[in-house]
């Protein structure tokens, strides 16, 4: 998960018009920010992205106003003719380990082998190595399909491979055995899966490689100094210690971290332009200049996505109050005071209703979530020290019963 919801998704520029009536170009999707000028109906646009407004999507266009061309921001019932770019930036999604969890989750791929019902031993080893993939063993994973591999082509064990090799950040061989896979048996979620992948590679510049204490760091070596990736490198691998030290993180195999420039970064990831970060499977993050505080709060907000991710499925408002507090925010008490106006009001709803989908959240709400988020993890700490965050993860039966208890004091 990236350090903010995503609330925005770009890819390729795409035309389209003002709709029947004049529009106001305003320089961001609030109904209050300032207009820089006014679109002509039927005027063309170019759409440059898609982002989350107020009540409905907005979007960053281009317009050519009196021969001068300007950047601004529409509401969704002003443009016609988005249906083409909505459809493309459906298509160019970003790959990350939620659609690759998805798609191999089926119900050959749910449990062992048995004789009663027919399933093949490939069933089970395949349902084994996803398993480890989970867990973010992925070399284990390769390493217990492949001798299998060389015995018989199987198009579940291929495409368990591909996921595997994927989540190694080994993305030829990802492509090769999802290719393989498709070809013995044609897979519609693996199709996308491969698509995806393809045109992720094709934006991604970072091919040398840094390997620390508990990190392995893929990094764009034309754009980014070999110094500036070792210390890159060496917060991710600090980080990984203390966060450790925190939640337990059961990692067998190295966590893989991918540094570019920002530019390579939005294409191969289809990030929010504001994004800072984000978390797939792998740490992705964009550099601009050396190593800050910035920066380092990044890869640490991203690699306690990381651990939490060896460590199971987690409710979205713990993983991004946990990120946020190990990452060092903190939530001012006139912030607190402001929320907990606001639930009780009911204006807003409370982490247990919060859901685990963020990114068709208005920019409004996200802000709420997040800072919702924050604030149950921080009455975590004040009103259950005794349990610690470490021994809850390792109860996880218990987050309903101290969610339910830290949506009331929310509201205190």
């Amino acid at each position: 998960m990236a350090a903010c919801a995503s609330l925005c998704a770009s890819t390729s520029a795409s035309a389209a018009s003002v709709a029947t009536r004049d529009a106001p170009l305003r320089s961001g999707c609030a109904g209050d920010s300032a207009v820089r000028a006014t679109v002509p109906a039927g005027a063309p646009l170019t759409i440059r992205s898609m982002m989350s407004g107020e009540s409905a999507p907005c979007y960053k266009v281009a317009a050519t106003i009196d021969g001068k061309s300007i950047e601004g921001y529409l509401d969704a019932s002003d443009i016609g003719g988005a249906e083409e770019f909505d459809r493309a930036r459906r298509d160019a999604e970003h790959l990350d380990f939620g659609q690759v969890r998805e798609a191999f989750h089926l119900p050959t791929l749910s449990s062992e082998p048995d004789a009663k019902t027919g399933r093949s031993p490939e069933a089970g080893l395949a349902a084994q190595a996803m398993r480890l993939v989970d867990a973010s063993q992925p070399q284990k994973a390769l390493e217990l399909l492949e001798p299998q591999l060389k015995k018989t082509r199987d198009p579940d064990l291929l495409a368990v491979a591909g996921a595997a090799a994927w989540r190694a950040d080994d993305t030829a061989r990802a492509l090769e055995y999802w290719r393989a896979s498709l070809e013995l048996r044609p897979n519609a979620q693996i199709q996308s899966l491969y698509g995806k992948l393809q045109r992720e590679t094709q934006n991604d510049r970072a091919g040398a490689k840094l390997v620390g204490m508990r990190v392995q760091l893929r990094y764009d070596a034309d754009a980014i100094p070999t110094e500036s990736a070792r210390a890159i490198l060496g917060m991710l691998d600090q980080e990984y210690g203390r966060i450790t030290a925190e939640l337990g993180c059961p990692g067998q195999e190295r966590v893989l971290a991918v540094a570019q420039t920002r530019e390579a970064y939005l294409k191969a990831t289809q990030a929010a332009e504001w994004s800072g970060g984000q978390f797939d499977g792998r740490i992705h993050v964009p550099i601009a200049g050396t190593a800050d505080e910035n920066l380092h709060r990044t890869l640490a907000h991203e690699m306690v996505h990381a651990c939490l991710t060896m460590m199971g499925d987690w409710p979205l408002w713990l993983q991004e109050g946990v990120a946020q507090k190990l990452s060092g925010d903190t939530l001012a008490p006139q912030a607190r005071q402001k929320l907990g106006e606001a639930l009780r009001a009911n204006l807003v709803p409370g982490i247990t209703a919060l859901g685990q989908d963020w990114s068709r959240l208005n920019a409004e709400s996200a802000h709420i979530a997040y800072a919702e988020s924050l604030a149950a993890i921080e009455l975590f700490y004040e009103n259950y020290n005794g349990l610690g965050l470490r021994n809850l993860l390792r109860s996880p039966e218990r987050i309903p019963e101290i969610a339910v208890d830290l949506d009331r004091r929310l509201r205190q």
